[in-house]
C-alpha cells in the first residue's frame, strides 16, 4: 500500500526547502530545491506526494515547475544517500 504525504514539502515554517543538503544538490543540479525534495520523496514508488499551498499562484508554480520537475528529476544514488542522512538519520 502506497504511502500518502499530504504536503511533503513541510508546509509553512518547514526547514526542508532551506535544509543545507537540498540547497546544494539543487544548486549543482540547476533545479528548484522543492523539486530536488520532491523527486527524493517519490524514488521508491511507494509515495504519493500532494504538495499543498495556500495561493492560486503557487499551486500553478507548483504544477508547472516543482511538480513537473520532481517528477522528471532523477538523484543519483549518492545524492539520495545524502538525502537520507540529512533526513532519516
Amino acid at each position: 500500500m502506497p504511502i500518502m504525504a499530504h504536503s511533503p514539502l513541510g508546509g509553512e515554517g518547514s526547514t526542508v526547502l532551506r535544509n543545507p543538503t537540498v540547497q546544494r544538490i539543487a544548486a549543482s543540479r540547476g533545479e528548484s530545491p522543492a523539486a530536488v525534495a520532491l523527486s527524493w520523496a517519490m524514488r521508491s514508488g511507494a509515495v504519493i506526494t500532494i504538495p499543498e499551498s495556500g495561493s492560486v499562484a503557487h499551486v500553478r508554480e507548483n504544477h508547472v515547475r516543482e511538480d513537473a520537475a520532481g517528477l522528471t528529476l532523477r538523484l543519483d544514488p549518492d545524492e539520495l544517500r545524502q538525502l537520507d542522512q540529512a533526513f532519516l538519520t
